[in-house]
């Protein structure tokens, strides 16, 4: 190949390369730009809630509402569903004994209420809470009340349940907990709907109870002195 044609060989090529450059140039300028995300902090992650509901003034009675079976169930803490939603929900009034050792301190502090119970045997009552619970709500009718008041930093909401014991006799589940000695008188409190006792005399009602179950050995306080 003679010179002159090499050289215009390579003309073309060098011409051909800047062609595509420049057209590769003009395709990537015209693409619409990505979106960058834009940075949030851990507290605004928190404290991002969509589904949170308004708390109400007055209760709301669920319709038709069912227990869920869950790890995470205890006698005073329990899964529902309601209209095809699953909603956690912790009873007012009372702390019932824990069913797991998810929480240590807890159970400490419930050991010290009743009687210094060992650790095992508030674990191993809480356990038998937890079942009593699943059979009353599984073979008795019962109604859930809530103003969506939300337990701190969780998803949970607040609760009343009403159990019909016997036909005709509805009864709040936090009675019957402490009642059996399966709860102590703890937590978050509420004006009772439709009901003439204030928050005062209706505690005064539950440490009755509690008296109750230690006297006749229920419960938590089955061997114990």
């Amino acid at each position: 190949m003679k010179l002159r044609d090499l050289l215009l060989n390579l003309s073309i090529t060098a011409a051909l390369v800047v062609v595509i450059v420049l057209v590769y140039v003009v395709l990537d300028h015209s693409r619409p730009e990505v979106p960058r995300a834009i940075p949030v902090s851990e507290a605004e992650i928190r404290g991002l809630d969509l589904g949170a509901k308004p708390v109400r003034d007055n209760f709301l009675v669920l319709p038709q509402a069912l227990l869920v079976e869950s790890r995470g169930n205890e006698a005073d803490t329990l899964r529902m569903q309601v209209d095809g939603e699953e909603l956690i929900f912790v009873l007012y009034f009372v702390d019932a004994l824990d069913a797991s050792w998810t929480h240590p301190q807890r159970i400490n502090d419930q050991a010290r209420w009743f009687g210094n119970a060992s650790s095992d045997r508030i674990v191993e009552t809480g356990i038998e809470a937890l079942n009593f619970v699943r059979t009353l709500l599984t073979t008795k009718p019962f109604r859930v009340m809530t103003r969506w008041e939300r337990v701190p930093n969780t998803s949970r909401y607040y609760a009343l349940i009403i159990v019909e014991e016997e036909p005709g006799r509805m009864t709040y589940l936090q009675d019957i907990l402490v009642r059996e000695g399966y709860a102590r008188i703890q937590g978050v409190t509420t004006p009772l709907p439709g009901d003439s006792r204030d928050e005062a005399h209706y505690l005064a009602y539950l440490r009755q109870l509690a008296n109750e179950a230690r006297r006749e050995k229920r419960g938590i306080w089955k061997n114990l002195r």
